[in-house]
């Protein structure tokens, strides 16, 4: 088997590698509930709403955008888990000091209204 051969052989091994591999993890983030991390095309809108009550008083959007760094209201391009997990993350790691009670309200894709809490709910 000549060199030319081998190395065109080798390069075309190496292109179908990176096709199959690049199809596989597709497949993979599209089947996974949060796809922020997706570079494939992702084409859901989500509405939101954040709330919450901290030592008893309710949050305002002006609090809330300074706990999160997010808007209290607002529209996500990506996976709604993005919001769910930007205030999870705070709450599991800075929020301890100060617990707060949180709700997320929102629509995706135009879809039924729903919501999500703090503490108790949990995603995967």
């Amino acid at each position: 088997m000549s060199s030319n051969h081998f190395k065109r052989n080798l390069s075309v091994l190496l292109i179908l590698l990176l096709f199959f591999g690049q199809v596989i993890g597709i497949i993979n983030v599209q089947l996974s509930k949060p796809k922020f991390f997706a570079w494939s095309p992702y084409d859901e809108i989500s509405y939101y709403k954040i709330e919450g009550i901290l030592n008893g008083e309710k949050l305002t959007k002006d609090d809330i955008s300074n706990r999160y760094r997010i808007s209290a209201i607002g529209r996500q391009n990506r996976s709604i888990y993005n919001i769910i997990s930007i205030v999870r993350q705070y709450e599991t790691s800075y929020g301890l000091a100060e617990p707060a009670k949180i709700e997320i309200s929102y629509i995706v894709n135009g879809h039924k209204k729903s919501t999500w809490k703090w503490p108790e709910d949990e995603f995967d």
